[in-house]
């Protein structure tokens, strides 16, 4: 009998071990990438409105220039509903020779984007941009010689009619 268990162990052991390589799950094969296709419906839809900063109405932070570097600048607003245009007038300033670009952005109420720029600008230039006839945002930024960038408007400017 103590031949018969040491001839039935040892083929149990290897039974075992067969029987576990058989049943082991093999690896998983790598997935194919099911293609994608694009689902048109008849439905309209309207476009979004983008999220990102340049169609935003909330002004952002200004910046102060040092003392020897400032100027100044008028934002004008045309009352006549039919030309309801922005003016950005340069003024000068104890910076005047140190201004190498004036940088203008309107970004109007539609969400439409306006840019206007002067180099090296000389008192009384100005840059003109459509606007609306409702609140829109002005973004004056200067960049001196040094190359130093300086916000200094970043406002709404609502329209004004005349009465």
């Amino acid at each position: 009998m103590k031949k018969a268990f040491l001839v039935i162990i040892p083929l149990t052991l290897v039974l075992c071990v067969l029987i576990g390589g058989c049943i082991q799950s093999s690896s998983p094969s790598p997935a194919t990438p099911t293609p994608v296709v694009p689902v048109t419906t008849s439905q309209q839809t309207q476009p979004a409105i983008p999220l990102d900063q340049t169609c935003s109405l909330v002004p952002g932070l200004t910046q102060i220039m040092p003392e020897y570097e400032s100027v100044s600048v008028t934002v004008n607003r045309n009352p006549i509903t039919e030309n309801p245009t922005i003016a950005i007038i340069f003024d000068g300033g104890k910076g005047l020779g140190m201004v190498q670009r004036m940088n203008v952005t309107v970004i109007r109420s539609d969400c439409v984007t306006e840019q206007g720029t002067r180099d090296n600008p000389v008192m009384g230039e100005t840059v003109t941009l459509m606007g609306t006839t409702l609140i829109d945002r002005v973004i004056v930024v200067m960049t001196m010689t040094s190359g130093e960038q300086y916000t200094i408007i970043d406002d709404d400017f609502p329209f004004l009619q005349q009465v």
